[in-house]
């Protein structure tokens, strides 16, 4: 890391050395927690680093004065190269009155482009369970004045715009996962699913086992671990033959081992256009909503998907097992 570097601006404190200095002078505490000042807005304390050599803005959310609830998230963007926000989540520690931060690398380019941006942070707090959000405020940095060739650390405490809004519930699960794709400019992982498959030509039929999955993606802020099962559908074109369910099991790492005969219709299993649906749902009530995503695997799935049904063909009686990405609906 660089040296320490004052941010200057309008309504922010001062660094200097190891004491916070304000505006008029008076020390103030150096510490970033809810009772470090007493101000009508909260101050945001964050610094940033840029490397010429990568090319990134490291953003450190330092942490944040005035205020005392516990949960608190900045949302973080940096309009024209990141105009949708992402988030950082600030935390007390359980033994400290302090809100502690995260960093945020950025992919900027060269000082030309990130001279061409604005930083903008919103603060929203959140209640105990998560489900409902308040705004605290807003800053906007221009980063065309800043020094970013000396490749110091810019550390600024600025005070928060107040915002007026009203408190908001969750976003649905689909919801979430447009704005995580959007935010982040790519699909946002949703886990892994172990699939075990096994063509028996004889009784011409397939037996398919769910074993497991892994790192599955919490679609809620509702506190505990969600169920999760798997329904299986068997389609021959657009129409569904056959189907079947795995029990709940919770976790974000569930293991099932559950397995199931589907019955097949009569032709060439290479010729006919058959695709597996594995539907994965989170949460005890199995609606549209609670749908964390799905893996295909036949005639109408990815490259993947139709490798593995291939194998599986091809092998007949001998058991073929392989891991799938689970893909959202909104793909």
């Amino acid at each position: 890391m660089g040296r320490l570097s004052t941010g200057n601006g309008e309504s922010s404190a001062h660094f200097k050395g190891s004491r916070l200095t304000s505006q008029q002078g008076e020390p103030c505490s150096t510490q970033y927690g809810s009772g470090s000042l007493s101000i009508s807005a909260p101050l945001l304390h964050f610094s940033l680093l840029f490397s010429s050599a990568s090319g990134t803005l490291v953003l450190n959310i330092l942490g944040l004065s005035g205020h005392r609830r516990s949960g608190v998230i900045v949302r973080v963007s940096l309009p024209p190269i990141y105009p949708s926000a992402q988030q950082i989540t600030l935390r007390r520690r359980s033994l400290s009155p302090d809100l502690q931060g995260q960093s945020r690398v950025l992919q900027v380019g060269s000082v030309e482009e990130l001279r061409a941006c604005t930083l903008r942070l919103a603060v929203y707090s959140r209640d105990f369970s998560g489900l409902r959000e308040a705004a605290l405020g807003w800053l906007e940095l221009p980063c065309e004045p800043v020094d970013w060739e000396s490749e110091i650390t810019n550390t600024y405490s600025k005070q928060l715009t107040a915002t007026k809004g009203r408190l908001k519930k969750s976003v649905s699960s689909q919801e979430w996962l447009g704005r995580s794709k959007s935010s982040v400019g790519a699909p946002v992982t949703l886990g892994k699913v172990l699939i075990l498959l096994q063509y028996q030509p004889a009784a011409q039929r397939l037996k398919v086992m769910v074993r497991k999955a892994e790192n599955l993606t919490k679609l809620t802020r509702i506190p505990g671990a969600p169920d999760h099962c798997v329904v299986i559908k068997l389609h021959q074109n657009a129409n569904v033959i056959s189907s079947k369910e795995t029990k709940g099991v919770s976790g974000p790492n569930p293991i099932w081992n559950a397995p199931f005969l589907f019955d097949l219709p009569s032709g060439d299993i290479t010729q006919l256009p058959l695709t597996l649906e594995f539907v994965i749902m989170q949460g005890r009530l199995y609606t549209k909503g609670s749908v964390l995503g799905r893996v295909l695997i036949g005639s109408n799935a990815s490259e993947v998907g139709q490798g593995h049904w291939r194998e599986m063909c091809s092998l007949q009686q001998t058991e073929t097992t392989h891991w799938h990405n689970i893909q959202s609906e909104a793909v």
